[in-house]
């Protein structure tokens, strides 16, 4: 019979669900995590799980930078060895600055591209 291939949904819905057990029966990490964060997972042994929880954080990174996404911090539980965990602040003010900056890039390139081709018609 073939294995069937967990997603990534239920991988994190696993992981949450065993971290607010362990927390419940002895808070550690919890008090670290703060209201209203986004919380993804991340682990030593899973690395698509890792990436994939990392990409939807750039994302919605992306998206607070731009607006459409209400501010919130964004926290990483990573199991570095097993049982073992660690909260990472994935929204730290330098990830957000070079966020903005990137951006910032992009919207004086797009302009003064833009600017390029009117002046364009109006030489033409």
């Amino acid at each position: 019979m073939a294995k069937r291939k967990t997603s990534t949904t239920d991988k994190n819905l696993d992981r949450l669900s065993r971290f607010l057990s362990r927390e419940v029966e002895n808070s550690t990490l919890s008090a670290q995590i703060p209201h209203g964060a986004h919380i993804f997972h991340g682990a030593h042994n899973d690395s698509d799980l890792t990436q994939a929880n990392l990409k939807m954080a750039t994302n919605i990174m992306l998206g607070m930078s731009l607006g459409y996404v209400e501010e919130a911090p964004l926290m990483m539980i990573f199991e570095y060895q097993p049982k073992r965990e660690k909260v990472i602040d994935l929204s730290d003010e330098a990830y957000k600055k070079s966020t903005q900056m990137l951006l910032r890039s992009f919207q004086e390139k797009y302009q003064r591209e833009l600017s390029s081709k009117l002046d364009e018609l109006v030489v033409a």
